[in-house]
């Protein structure tokens, strides 16, 4: 059975321009890709506690609410 091959990390310090970019690159996709996650995360969270909340309060015994009196209102300041 071959031997596994030495952790091969590399000091950021020792890598060249090319390196850098790449390391500092993938770095920012990491980053991204977690925001992007977490944000679908609460998303798909916050659209399932609409829809519990929205079928706990659809009950098909109560009507829709209905306007039984508007009374206008005086839009007029008192000096």
């Amino acid at each position: 059975m071959p031997s596994e091959p030495p952790d091969r990390r590399v000091r950021f310090s020792n890598l060249n321009w090319l390196g850098k970019s790449v390391y500092v690159g993938a770095s920012v996709l990491r980053v991204a890709a977690k925001a992007i996650d977490r944000t679908a995360d609460r998303v798909n969270q916050i659209a399932e506690e609409s829809r519990e909340a929205y079928l706990r309060e659809v009950d098909p015994n109560i009507e829709d609410a209905k306007v039984i009196e508007e009374i206008p209102r005086d839009n007029r300041s008192s000096p």
